[in-house]
């Protein structure tokens, strides 16, 4: 049986993440931004995992499981798919070089991206539970 209020918090947190990478960029923090926006993806896709009941150790991971377990079956668009993998490469690389300048229509898209597979990662969720509040 799979424990729906950790499905509850993985999305409530990743809203908070997602909350932390616009004002991260409105205060003119791209770099953080993108990090916050790819870790509220990261911790959506964590919920729909956690509801298959699957557990993954590493960001390649998830991203593979998210591919299995959602794109490949239809429940998630292609689009999303690439958007993570697209997002967490990004990710990496504002936090590990020195030399990459983030542009604010990059974090723009990016957040955007973010936020829609946060919404769709609601959704399917969602689907376990009729009477439960909202996310």
């Amino acid at each position: 049986m799979i424990d729906r209020s950790i499905t509850i918090a993985l999305l409530q947190k990743s809203h908070q993440r997602l909350d932390a990478a616009r004002i991260l960029y409105t205060e003119g923090h791209y770099e953080d931004s993108i990090n916050r926006a790819y870790y509220a993806m990261y911790l959506a896709a964590s919920a729909l995992l956690h509801r298959k009941g699957i557990d993954v150790r590493t960001h390649a991971g998830l991203i593979s499981a998210i591919g299995s377990e959602y794109i490949r079956t239809g429940e998630i668009s292609p689009e999303h798919g690439r958007a993570l993998n697209l997002i967490e490469g990004l990710r990496e690389e504002v936090d590990y070089t020195i030399c990459r300048r983030i542009t604010g229509e990059e974090v723009v898209s990016v957040i955007t991206r973010a936020r829609d597979f946060v919404m769709c990662a609601e959704r399917i969720c969602a689907e376990d539970c009729t009477d439960c509040s909202p996310f």
